[in-house]
Formats: structure tokens, C-alpha cells, sequence
């Protein structure tokens, strides 16, 4: 029993971290392993990734110290009426090196990690423009809350099938094509994914995968990023997670396109996208690993788990 008190003390100490209120994880830690049958006083610090106690701004761990007093039976014979139980534990929340469930799209890490959260990114779905809106100015007519479009170019289909981890027992069809498209966009199906990964991928369109999106409208999803593309002679180098909402899939957009040579507009009429909103919110990973990194208070995949 002191052993779960411990446990659940660390826990919730460690998800108090990756939430932003680092100020509260000690209070939090002492509260649930209470709440979970230890007694006064419990021992809380606040430790690096090499378990060394330092402030709530560089803490990735919570150590916990439970205690109890349990009654005796036969040692009352001796006057003995009771003895100390005492349980330690330790958990992290920090970066996810892992995930399961990522959503088969991969963007640029410099565009991710540049762009605020709440906005929105648009994931123009169509191969037959070639505009590069890093460097062309593209909007979505009619939007104004300083939303991003990210062109065909800059982002890639990734090809699954042979890049989960084996040693995981998931739950994602073995074969790729639709099938597995769905069950990763829609599906969420359960397959590892380990940081760094070349992964191979395209970066023309996906028919059909509207009602995949559409049908996990209001979800926090996982992206994954990359920063390079030419591993294993083309393969995406993912380097990195982030959270993401998924908002719908567009049909009909109006996209202006600046040139920057001429100083002309061109305007794409009934374009497809795929709208998601960078999260303002960690979010956990399923299948995660912990490491040493410290979560920034959104966005971030974390992990949460006992080290100890």
C-alpha cells in the first residue's frame, strides 16, 4: 500500500511539471501520496535527470518519500504496537523520445517550431501546384487569424510499413496502402515509432483520406518532424513530436499566391487542405520514452512514468 502511495504521489507530481505549474508539483506530489493512505510527513524533492535535487525550473523528476505506521499482531506480546512502513518512488515527465499513433504527415521542423500556437496550418493536398510557401506568400482567402499554408512540397506522406519498431507488439495493419492510411489518420492504431527515424514518404497528395481527417475533428493528434530530407538514400529524417488539433478537411479553399519575383497574385480557387492548430497543450504519448529533455509548457509529446 505504500508502495501505491508513492507511486501515485510521483505521478502526479511529474504531470504537475509538464503542465507549466512546476510551482505546484511538490504541493501536488505531498497531496495525492496523502490521498492514497500514507501520513504525515511526506518527503518531496524535485531532481534533474541524474537525480540530483535542483529547483522546480530544472526539475524533470519527482522523488517521493511515503511512511505509515502499521499495527503489529503477535509483537504486541512484546509490547511492540506498531512499526514504520516506508516506500520510495520517482517519476519523470519530460519529451517523448517515442510515440504511437502519429498521424502520417510530416512537416519541416523550422516551420513548426516557428509558427505560435492557436494558429492554424493549412496542408495543401494537391500535387499539381508547385508553389514553395516558405518562400511565396500564400493565404487562405477569407482567414484571419494569421494562419500558415504549407504547400505540397514542404511536407510529406510518410510510408509506415517498415519504420515501426519491431520489437513492439502494435496494432497497425502489417500491409500499406488505404488501409493503413485509415487506421493511422483515423484509427490511431498503435505503432512505435523511435527518434531519430528515416522514414520514406512523398510529398504529392493522398485521395480519399477526407473522412479520415474529418472524423477526428476537435482530436490532439502527433506530428511528427523533420529536419532533413535524404537519409537512406530520400527517406525523411524524423527528428521530433509535436501536438496538434485537427480542425477538417477543406475542398473548396481559395488560396492567394504571391510571387515575389513578379509582385503578381495568383488565385487557386476549390483547393483541398487539411486544417490542424498547433496545440497550445502538451499532450501524452502513448508507447513514450522518457529522457532527460524538459518539456516547454505546450505543445510538447511527453512521457510520464515512474523511474524508480
Amino acid at each position: 500500500e505504500m508502495q501505491n502511495a508513492a507511486d501515485a504521489g510521483a505521478l502526479a507530481g511529474a504531470r504537475e511539471l509538464c503542465q507549466g505549474n512546476r510551482a505546484q508539483a511538490e504541493a501536488v506530489a505531498t497531496q495525492y501520496t496523502l490521498q492514497n493512505g500514507a501520513q504525515e510527513p511526506v518527503k518531496v524533492e524535485l531532481c534533474d535527470s541524474q537525480g540530483e535535487a535542483v529547483g522546480a525550473a530544472n526539475a524533470s523528476l519527482v522523488r517521493v518519500q511515503a511512511s505509515s505506521l502499521a499495527e503489529t499482531t503477535l509483537l504486541r506480546l512484546f509490547s511492540v504496537e506498531s512499526y514504520p512502513v516506508r516506500a520510495t518512488a520517482s517519476a519523470g515527465c519530460t519529451v517523448s523520445s517515442s510515440a504511437c499513433g502519429l498521424w502520417p504527415i510530416a512537416f519541416p521542423k523550422a516551420v513548426w517550431d516557428s509558427t505560435a500556437c492557436g494558429t492554424s496550418l493549412y496542408v495543401w493536398d494537391d500535387d499539381k501546384v508547385s508553389y514553395d510557401c516558405e518562400e511565396w506568400q500564400c493565404q487562405v482567402v477569407g482567414e484571419h487569424g494569421g494562419s500558415r499554408v504549407i504547400g505540397p512540397g514542404n511536407r510529406g506522406w510518410l510510408d509506415m510499413r517498415n519504420a515501426f519498431d519491431p520489437g513492439y507488439p502494435g496494432t497497425c495493419p502489417k500491409g500499406g496502402g488505404a488501409s493503413l492510411i485509415k487506421a493511422l489518420i483515423e484509427d490511431d492504431c498503435a505503432g512505435r515509432i523511435s527518434l531519430p527515424a528515416c522514414i520514406p514518404g512523398e510529398t504529392g497528395v493522398k485521395a480519399s483520406v477526407d473522412k479520415h481527417v474529418d472524423a477526428r475533428a476537435g482530436d490532439h493528434v502527433v506530428i511528427p518532424l523533420f529536419d532533413s530530407v535524404g537519409c537512406n538514400g530520400g527517406d525523411f529524417h524524423i527528428v521530433g513530436f509535436r501536438c496538434a488539433e485537427v480542425v477538417a478537411y477543406h475542398k473548396k479553399l481559395t488560396i492567394r499566391v504571391w510571387d515575389p519575383h513578379s509582385g503578381d497574385w495568383d488565385v487557386q480557387k476549390n483547393t483541398k487542405a487539411i486544417e490542424v492548430k498547433v496545440s497550445c497543450d502538451n499532450c501524452v504519448a502513448r508507447c513514450s520514452t522518457l529522457t532527460g529533455e524538459i518539456a516547454s509548457p505546450g505543445g510538447d509529446v511527453i512521457a510520464i512514468g515512474l523511474t524508480k
